[in-house]
């Protein structure tokens, strides 16, 4: 049974929340703010956060922040705030998903479902021991479940690690946008290439010298990404 931490300041919609996991067969615990939300990541340990933005105290923003700092548990940002600039930061900070309110059950429930399914597959994505490159200054080590970049120990959410790996295991490939939004986000997806944009952002900041001039993860303008091969 996952566990879902649902953190939610207003109380009627995290009862709501919270009874439509357990309905769906989820193991829920709700945080009302963001302090109590640290406290619950540590005792729950869930599979999966489901954050609102906007709390009382530490917001869900700081909150993200922290936990990005110690762990990359899935997190869906659940918040009114729709513009895509705010989308674009919550993505930046470390969220992996993101609803806005008012929100239709069905689509949180999908977006639950395919959180966990990522998360999962990164963690099964162990069939693959070891991809290495640029002579060993970047190197996936899928057995320990480490990437490491001229010798530093890279830390990544599990959708960044499926983004890296789909990217490694087809290098010398390009991509398109469409084809890595189907294989690292899943069905659903297609319309999201911002979010891929700023995913990409995200990851050249951690594993390349110089993310403004990339290595790694390069570019076919209008087309999609691509790694050179090992």
């Amino acid at each position: 049974m996952d566990t879902i931490l649902v953190v939610e300041d207003e109380e009627a919609l995290a009862r709501v929340v919270v009874r439509e996991l357990q309905g769906a067969g989820y193991r829920a615990v709700h945080a009302a703010d963001g302090e109590a939300a640290l406290a619950a990541l540590d005792e729950a340990q869930p599979d999966l956060v489901i954050l609102d933005w906007m709390l009382p105290g530490i917001d869900g923003l700081e909150v993200l922040s922290r936990v990005r700092r110690s762990c990359s548990v899935p997190v869906l940002m659940l918040t009114a705030r729709g513009a895509e600039i705010d989308r674009v930061v919550g993505l930046e900070v470390g969220a992996d998903d993101y609803v806005t309110k008012p929100f239709d059950l069905d689509e949180l429930h999908a977006r639950v479902r395919a959180a966990l399914r990522r998360a999962s597959m990164a963690a099964a994505n162990q069939t693959v021991e070891m991809l290495s490159f640029d002579q060993g200054r970047l190197r996936i080590d899928l057995a320990a479940h480490k990437v490491s970049a001229n010798g530093m120990d890279v830390s990544l959410t599990p959708i960044e690690q499926k983004l890296l790996l789909y990217l490694a295991i087809n290098a010398g490939r390009v991509l398109t946008y469409n084809q890595i939004l189907e294989n690292v986000w899943g069905p659903g997806y297609e319309d999201s290439e911002t979010n891929l944009k700023v995913y990409v952002r995200r990851l050249r900041k951690k594993i390349e010298p110089d993310p403004a001039r990339p290595r790694y993860v390069l570019t076919q303008w209008g087309i999609g990404y691509y790694m050179d091969k090992v």
